[in-house]
């Protein structure tokens, strides 16, 4: 099984690589990253000469390099995204870029190249805030508040 990760170099993709690896002895997997602000390439530094791991670096907005990258796979896993909605208030164009635009590719791809698992990672971010307590998947969404 190859499955393709997407944002692979953040806090929450690489520590799912690194379980998935350790986990599923036969899984490859291919990591497609931008490297921006929220990246860290040293994090999977070790992980290069590792024969069941390849990263490439690209944008989840560029169809060209998303085909490459999903070629092969059986799977996508979705964690790409512009996070920190603050960051939004002052300029939302990187965030409809990456979690409208990207998505779409990513999907469009995944349809063509009839990949059968498609997985959206998301943020509790979309349940609002809460100031006591944690939210789980059966919480209303409130992704304004």
């Amino acid at each position: 099984m190859k499955i393709l990760i997407t944002g692979g170099l953040g806090f929450i993709g690489s520590n799912f690589i690194r379980y998935a690896l350790a986990k599923y002895p036969v899984m490859k997997i291919v990591n497609l990253d931008k490297q921006t602000y929220a990246s860290c390439l040293a994090t999977l530094k070790d992980l290069a000469s590792n024969p069941r791991y390849a990263y490439i670096k690209g944008d989840i907005c560029d169809p060209k390099k998303v085909a490459q990258a999903m070629s092969d796979c059986t799977a996508v896993i979705n964690f790409a995204a512009e996070t920190h909605v603050d960051r939004s208030i002052n300029d939302a164009s990187a965030f409809l870029n990456t979690n409208i635009i990207g998505v779409q590719v990513l999907l469009d791809a995944a349809r063509k190249l009839k990949i059968k698992r498609f997985i959206q990672i998301g943020t509790d971010e979309v349940y609002g805030s809460r100031l006591k307590g944690s939210f789980n998947e059966n919480d209303r969404l409130l992704p304004g508040h």
